[in-house]
């Protein structure tokens, strides 16, 4: 039995007659508005697309609501944010792409047999007691510890206006000869000239 099976026979008899008739009505209704906005964006698809086109290049219709301009302005800039984020953690995690599973499993086993032997040590004190020479007795001893050093972590510098990023994901039509793809070939080019070999 599902959820929605379970809640409908729920509303269905616990609820008082009209209320649930109110409810299905509602629900209804809510369900004929998100097939609608489905056929909706279907029919209007290459308009919405030619507006976004529009919109990137600066070029306003002559009649738009101020709402359109402010929502597409919302939307590219989550897109924007959302992008950046992509890049930020492909960035980081090519740093980590030479870690093997096996490496941190060694390190586990060495943590747990050290930490064992540590608890065994502590749960089976040994009592030595030893009688202080006459010296000793007089001498007062100050232990000082030394304080570890905390080691901050670094930062690292992430440039996200890197132009391999610029058109990173987008896959090349068939039909079409993309200018994109020939101005990152040549970038890649230019930063292997600018490499100097040994």
């Amino acid at each position: 039995m599902t959820d929605k099976f379970i809640s409908d026979v729920t509303l269905e008899y616990m609820m008082n007659k009209q209320q649930y008739a109110k409810h299905i009505v509602e629900h209804s209704t809510i369900l004929k508005k998100e097939t609608s906005s489905r056929k909706d964006k279907k029919f209007y698809r290459r308009r919405i697309i030619d507006l976004t086109k529009r919109l990137l290049n600066n070029e306003k219709p002559e009649t738009m609501f101020p709402d359109v301009t402010s929502a597409f302005e919302y939307y590219s800039k989550i897109c924007v944010e959302y992008f950046k984020v992509l890049d930020k953690t492909d960035i980081i995690q090519e740093d980590y792409t030479d870690l093997s599973s096996n490496s941190v499993n060694e390190i586990k086993n060495d943590f747990l047999s050290e930490s064992s032997i540590d608890a065994d040590n502590l749960m089976m004190r040994s009592i030595k007691i030893q009688e202080p020479n006459a010296l000793e007795k007089l001498v007062k001893r100050k232990s000082t510890k030394m304080k570890k050093q905390t080691i901050l972590p670094l930062q690292k510098n992430i440039n996200l206006k890197d132009p391999n990023l610029k058109n990173k994901g987008i896959c090349k039509k068939n039909n079409i000869d993309n200018k994109y793809e020939q101005i990152t070939q040549k970038t890649y080019e230019k930063n292997d000239e600018k490499i100097p070999t040994p």
